[in-house]
């Protein structure tokens, strides 16, 4: 897009169908996520008293406590790079599409039919890949009270949690086909339950802990056991950057439901910094408390899952289940956050002809004005992936993988182009909304942020064990190339001469006239929503 024609938003982020009409696309959703709503979807999409304990055991099991922190720590600063660089690009394109459908504004228009392609790409199979592992590690944790129940007499076959992983996707599925103000309001008690279950867990640690499995502070920070077979320490320390990388991800998850958020070019963006920032500040005492309460322990345990082990060997039984049934539901709060942001991707996708039978998957149903379709595609997709568990649960471990390094590069391609093409070469112009950095504090962090991503994707692709085979082989750089090659194919075979990139759905006289009446009837009943 030429500078001149650069759309623009109100900078008082009140007129959203306005705002909306203005980059091209018409209201067809309805608004009823608030602030309380909106941070609280942003805080359950990391749920870090969920999050920690389904990837805890690759930082603690492949080099020990200093890998859980350190990593936690650093990684925790830098994706907040990623974090102020999304919420940038979500405050002045507040649209369903996320990153994806903002690359039509900073990418130059000969190239964005492709980029757009790749990113939209990335980023659905990265939120899929995402809601399907959170859902499978959530099958990990019910299946774990039930080992624990029995004092490991349970142990659980493949096929047993992948039975549980499809009733917990039916269940999401289900509560994701209701209306938006249900979903409002349902949303609005997750960032309490996750932060009080994670505040529970640290306090229940250190008050219940016996002497002997309390370890010394400076083993905390300092201690490093290589455990994975490679020659090099900080290699094996910085395979413990999953974790970080896994929970913080899906940081534009509230810019994918813009279009039924109050204020979004606001809100959108302001959830996503306190969200990170939120999480980095708790996910690092709840590691801690974990690593504290774990000298002398055989990890990972009976259930597989290190945390859990803790949890039973400092709390006993029934304190141990008591707080592994509030993470679950923690878990639980991930999936149904992720699920719905992941529909609205694929809607958003859809609605730009970039999906097979795009008609079918950009569909609202018109009673609950959301998109069923998109969201039982979804749970079909997430299925087939869970079937891996029955030919390796290794294949199921690089979905978390998978996940964090096509999300992130579906949210670098956009962010290296508006670096380059809006800062530098100044070829684009970026009409920056409410939440703007400048052009100088913007340009480096959103260079920081694409390179912290090109690092961390070479160490997240990597084995966690060696020597490799095929049963302890990390495929997430294979399904993430060999889908990023399939679609590159399509494209120059076929989908060239008809996929022209997010193209919204009103032409430049309706967007004007839709613009006008939105600022005219939001500026009568905004007050009502606010």
């Amino acid at each position: 897009m030429a500078a001149k024609d650069a759309p623009s938003i109100k900078s008082d982020g009140n007129s959203d169908a306005a705002d909306l009409a203005r980059l091209g696309y018409r209201q067809e959703f309805l608004r009823e996520f608030g602030s309380l709503a909106t941070l609280s979807f942003a805080f359950s999409i990391m749920g870090v008293a969920a999050s920690i304990p389904s990837t805890f055991d690759t930082p603690m099991l492949s080099a020990g406590p200093a890998s859980v922190v350190w990593c936690w720590t650093i990684g925790s600063c830098f994706c907040m790079t990623i974090a102020l660089s999304i919420a940038e690009i979500i405050s002045a394109y507040p649209i369903s599409g996320g990153l994806y459908t903002a690359s039509k504004f900073v990418v130059p228009a000969k190239q964005m039919p492709l980029v757009s392609w790749i990113t939209g790409w990335l980023n659905m199979l990265g939120q899929i890949a995402g809601f399907a592992s959170s859902d499978f590690a959530c099958a990990r944790m019910v299946a774990a009270i039930g080992t624990l129940a029995t004092d490991g007499d349970y142990q659980p076959s493949a096929g047993a949690i992948v039975g549980i992983y499809a009733g917990i996707l039916l269940l999401h599925g289900v509560i994701n086909t209701s209306s938006t103000r249900f979903m409002s309001l349902v949303t609005q008690s997750f960032v309490f339950v996750n932060f009080g279950t994670a505040i529970a867990v640290v306090i229940a640690l250190f008050a219940a802990s016996p002497a002997e499995n309390r370890m010394d502070v400076a083993d905390i920070f300092t201690s490093v056991n290589n455990m994975t077979g490679w020659s090099s320490d900080a290699l094996a320390v910085m395979l413990g950057l999953l974790s970080v990388c896994w929970t913080m991800t899906d940081y534009d998850a509230t810019g994918h439901i813009a279009e039924e958020t109050h204020k979004a070019s606001i809100r959108g963006p302001v959830s996503i910094i306190v969200a990170v920032a939120g999480t980095g500040i708790l996910g690092l005492i709840l590691n801690i408390a974990y690593i504290a309460c774990s000298n002398g322990l055989n990890l990972p345990g009976a259930t597989g899952m290190s945390t859990i082990e803790i949890l039973y060997q400092n709390l006993g039984k029934s304190g141990a289940i008591v707080l592994l049934i509030c993470i679950v539901i923690v878990t639980n709060f991930i999936g149904i956050s992720a699920l719905q942001a992941n529909s609205r991707m694929v809607f958003a996708f859809a609605r730009d002809g970039g999906l097979p039978f795009s008609g079918f998957f950009s569909r609202i149903d018109k009673r609950l004005q959301v998109p069923v379709n998109a969201v039982w595609v979804i749970i079909f997709i997430s299925l087939l992936m869970g079937l891996l568990n029955l030919a390796s649960a290794t294949a199921v471990n690089a979905i978390f993988s998978l996940a964090t390094v096509a999300m992130d590069w579906s949210y670098s391609i956009p962010i290296m182009y508006k670096a380059y093409y809006c800062h530098i070469a100044k070829t684009q112009e970026f009409t920056p909304g409410p939440f703007y950095m400048g052009p100088r504090v913007g340009l480096a962090v959103n260079i920081i942020a694409v390179l912290w991503t090109a690092f961390v994707s070479c160490i997240l692709v990597l084995p966690t064990v060696m020597p490799v085979t095929d049963v302890n082989m990390n495929y997430a750089s294979v399904i993430t190339l060999g889908t990023l090659f399939l679609s590159l194919v399509w494209f120059y075979v076929d989908a060239h001469r008809w996929y022209r990139g997010p193209r919204g759905n009103i032409g430049e006289d309706e967007a004007a006239a839709a613009a006008a009446a939105a600022d005219a009837k939001e500026v009568v009943d905004y007050a009502g929503h606010a």
